[in-house]
């Protein structure tokens, strides 16, 4: 059976509520979610009260924060205190990180003291740190415990942790000292002690560590779950992989928005108000306005060549974009090792050697493609011009490609954002060296 939004009207119109604790017990909640947010606003607060807690609580957590926002707004304390009780404390506080100021404190008024306070934990760190991501909701197993109480600490903790397939292992003093996956707690001999089984190497993030580290770490050693520890080494939270995920769709939004010479938008493109968008676009365009003044400036230099031969016009846009485009690809390449593979300012003349290398085979290709375009194809050019500008293209993309390459590692080495500066320096220094490699070629060897 489809589940549709009309349908789940239907059965709320008609009060089958048996029927609907039985659809919302049955089919995925995310799906289901998706259509009852669609509901109107008294349609949703029925289902929220009378679906089990457990489960009203997942379908809250789904919706979108707009839709959350309203019912925050129409539920008294009790009520807000029933669904809360469901989540996650890292769900909740990335929710009320999106919630006006007046709602932050009706939701922080309505949870308990203990929940208050973890939340309250979490805020205090910056949004781009360990901290903000972590979630206070795992199991603890103490390595003095023999496997037998542990197994009875996993189920006491279990049904508020996030994860129970890995447990995390500490000392008297809450310092993190091991690790020990559920499937081998449940198989080792229930007398004997945690210390002996545990995994004492195991991996983690400080709180103050930066997230896009954290995603790197999480990638690295190919973890699903990773422990949170304070400069003692105490164990304070842990961060999961879905946290992670949308942290690194976020990083590679924000890269994709800055190599576009975008101001990076905090929503949605259909959400982001229209004027908004306008400004976030502005200033890079406004930049690149003006540095096309040097652009200008250069044509204006080799205006009489452009009037003696007016066919070397015709090659003028083409040449540009050319080089324009392979610096681009070799500052995504580059950019792309940053993020994922960890390049450093170090690798600088690694990246030199092998875009230079590559640019070779390129430039080979692109000159007699050229060769044959210009001669073949409009605007027909006679044989010296053809040669002229290949050559020219060639000798762009050579520049363009070491130029997209070592740009972004500069950048990482002034510590700006390599995303952000590559793309409209690329832009502004490659058209301005491709004209005056262009011009040089024309008058040394068409002898203008």
């Amino acid at each position: 059976m489809e589940i549709t939004t009309a349908l789940l009207a239907e059965y709320i119109a008609q009060r089958k509520i048996q029927i609907l604790r039985s659809l919302f017990g049955e089919y995925n909640i995310v799906n289901l979610a998706e259509c009852a947010q669609a509901l109107g606003i008294e349609d949703i607060l029925f289902l929220l009260k009378i679906l089990p807690k457990d489960i009203s609580g997942a379908l809250f957590s789904y919706f979108s924060i707009e839709k959350q926002q309203e019912v925050i707004e129409i539920f008294n304390s009790a009520q807000i205190k029933e669904i809360l009780d469901n989540l996650f404390t890292d769900d909740i506080t990335e929710m009320l990180s999106d919630l006006p100021a007046n709602l932050q404190r009706k939701v922080l008024q309505a949870v308990s003291a203990e929940t208050r306070k973890e939340i309250n934990e979490i805020l205090s760190y910056p949004e781009n740190e360990a901290g903000s991501l972590m979630s206070t909701d795992f199991v603890e197993i103490k390595n003095t415990d023999t496997i037998k109480k542990a197994i009875e600490r996993i189920k006491q903790q279990g049904k508020i942790a996030e994860t129970v397939t890995q447990c995390y292992v500490i000392d008297d003093k809450r310092r993190l000292v091991g690790a020990l996956a559920l499937q081998d707690i449940m198989f080792e001999n229930q007398k004997e002690k945690v210390a002996d089984h545990m995994d004492s190497d195991v991996i983690s993030v400080l709180n103050h560590t930066d997230q896009e580290e954290v995603s790197h770490t999480m990638q690295r050693y190919d973890l699903l779950v990773v422990p949170v520890v304070n400069d003692e080494n105490c164990l304070i939270g842990i961060i999961t992989v879905d946290d992670i995920m949308d942290v690194i769709q976020a990083e590679v939004t924000e890269d994709i928005h800055k190599m576009a010479a975008i101001r990076p938008l905090d929503d949605s493109y259909l959400k982001v108000p229209v004027m908004h968008m306008a400004m976030s676009r502005v200033p890079w365009l406004l930049f690149l306005m003006v540095s096309a003044t040097l652009t200008g400036m250069i044509l204006t230099r080799y205006e009489t060549v452009l009037a003696t031969v007016p066919a070397l016009a015709a090659f003028v846009p083409t040449i540009m974009g050319t080089a324009g485009n392979a610096g681009q690809q070799s500052a995504v390449m580059v950019i792309r090792g940053i993020s994922v593979d960890g390049m450093k300012f170090s690798d600088l003349f690694s990246v030199v050697s092998k875009e230079s290398k590559i640019s070779f085979y390129i430039a080979g290709i692109l000159f007699l493609v050229s060769l044959c375009r210009s001669v073949f194809l409009p605007p027909n050019a006679a044989l010296n011009i053809a040669v002229v500008v290949s050559a020219a293209i060639a000798t762009a993309i050579l520049f363009a490609n070491v130029l997209g390459g070592i740009l972004p590692l500069i950048a990482l080495k002034l510590k700006v954002d390599p995303a952000a500066m590559a793309a409209p320096l690329i832009t502004t220094i490659v058209d301005g060296v491709t004209l005056v490699v262009y011009f040089f070629l024309c008058t040394a060897f068409l002898g203008l």
